[in-house]
């Protein structure tokens, strides 16, 4: 199964790094077509204004109403949270997106990298793993960057089931 994939960004997020992008997630999935959509403004709906950041399950359903038979992935240059936690890299949605902040993740395109195929990871089905995984749970900066860009053997299997 060959997938498309659609690209959103906020329009801080710089196109050199989304066309890097590409070429690496298209060497990692069965990715038979990658669109880069539009920049899209973030709705206000989902700032809070108490926490200074977007709760990135608001975001990720604003990202699904873009979606046209294809996953998404919105990717923003700004802070996002879940409830429960201080700050999240991310969410995904099994089989239909993800949201990807870069905000903590340094401008490294490396780390930015690792994040987006952890969470399309989680929307092909995988659950978090243990280290040296790339779907190992990071809850820091550190953490994240102790995690392999890569997936295990046992979750790469998995992966190709889905496939």
């Amino acid at each position: 199964m060959l997938l498309n994939l659609n690209i959103l960004v906020d329009p801080d997020v710089s196109q050199s790094l989304i066309m890097e992008l590409d070429h690496h997630l298209l060497d990692v999935f069965p990715i038979n077509n990658i669109d880069l959509l539009e920049s899209v403004e973030l709705p206000s709906s989902c700032w809070d204004k108490s926490r200074h950041q977007f709760n990135a399950n608001c975001l990720l359903a604003f990202a699904m109403s873009y979606k046209r038979s294809r996953i998404v992935v919105l990717i923003i240059s700004k802070d996002a949270y879940v409830s429960g936690l201080n700050f999240v890299f991310g969410v995904a949605s099994r089989g239909l997106g993800a949201v990807v902040s870069i905000y903590r993740l340094e401008n490294d395109p490396d780390f930015i990298k690792k994040e987006i195929i952890h969470e399309l990871g989680h929307v092909f089905g995988l659950k978090h793993c243990a280290l040296p995984c790339v779907m190992t749970f990071s809850n820091s900066v550190w953490e994240a960057r102790l995690k392999s860009s890569a997936f295990c053997e046992k979750c790469w299997k998995q992966l190709k089931q889905e496939f």
